[in-house]
């Protein structure tokens, strides 16, 4: 059998990412492809019809035109639908779905930063949140790869940083995290700290070799998110996060679902129910978030 031909983007971030998914396959049976226009180290926390696969088509065009075999996303920038022909076929377990505040000074915490602090963060949801936590806070836009943005902050540009916990991880920079923020104060996107591999449907020799990678909890609760995704994302253009959660207590596993449909003033709708059918109780979620005025969220100031 051939090496399995794994695409990722260049990006230094997609490239520690996948560095353990290469370690866990025979090194003998793996080839890396990187691909150098789909993207870099983005994020996306915009509404689900304005950032819909905006990173992986590149990747997605590769894998169905046979020139790989397996595709690394990030599950919160992959498309919300399936595409033709591919299918997600492996989830790896789950990291941090939190984010964490970096700051120059490790022993500030978010509530200890002074105030008229300045925040950098392109994402509205981290906006959302910050506005509603602490409104005394200046939130500076700050886009770029995580590098990018710490050299900001020690250049003094911004007095902090807010940054998903699993980039830190993934790049080596554990060290540099300063305090890893509550969900209750800022809900993480849906699909957060997932990655997922990517195949063709029908090519089952490649499914069977990445199946070693499979967390089969990690997948429950990714497909209860974009079960989310999928539902709100028609008709709702308030930006949404979320996440599920698995409860075993030894006898019985339920899976408590939670969602956030905001604007950027902060006005929020904040929903979670618990249930045994992950999927199920995501749809009722969803439900909630409507009836409480999800839809109308986009419209406020």
């Amino acid at each position: 059998m051939s090496p399995v031909r794994i695409g990722a983007r260049a990006s230094k971030m997609s490239l520690m990412q996948t560095a353990p998914i290469l370690a866990q396959l025979a090194p003998t049976r793996v080839v890396l492809h990187p691909f150098y226009g789909a993207g870099g180290d983005r994020e996306q926390d915009r509404a689900p019809l304005e950032s819909d696969g905006v990173f992986s088509e590149e990747i997605e065009a590769a894998l169905l035109d046979g020139e790989i075999d397996v595709a690394v996303h990030c599950l919160k920038d992959a498309p919300t639908h399936d595409t033709e022909g591919l299918t997600m076929a492996t989830y790896l377990r789950r990291d941090d779905i939190r984010d964490c505040l970096v700051t120059r000074d490790p022993e500030l915490r978010l509530d200890t930063l002074p105030i008229g602090a300045t925040v950098g963060t392109a994402s509205v949801r981290r906006t959302a949140a910050l506005r509603t936590y602490r409104p005394d806070l200046e939130v500076v836009p700050l886009r770029g790869p995580v590098h990018e943005r710490l050299e900001a902050l020690f250049s003094h540009a911004v007095d902090a940083l807010i940054v998903a916990s699993c980039s830190m991880e993934r790049l080596g920079l554990r060290h540099r995290i300063g305090e890893r923020i509550s969900t209750e104060i800022i809900c993480p996107p849906l699909g957060a700290a997932i990655i997922a591999l990517q195949t063709r449907e029908d090519d089952m020799d490649t499914r069977k070799e990445i199946s070693k990678l499979h967390h089969p909890e990690t997948e429950t609760e990714a497909e209860a998110e974009r079960a989310i995704l999928r539902h709100m994302g028609g008709f709702c253009n308030a930006p949404l996060a979320g996440y599920c959660t698995t409860n075993d207590n030894g006898n019985t596993v339920t899976y408590t679902v939670r969602a956030r449909a905001f604007s950027l003033s902060g006005t929020a709708v904040d929903v979670r129910q618990t249930g045994e059918d992950a999927t199920r109780t995501a749809l009722a979620v969803c439900q909630d978030l409507t009836r409480h005025g999800a839809l109308d969220l986009a419209k406020a100031a």
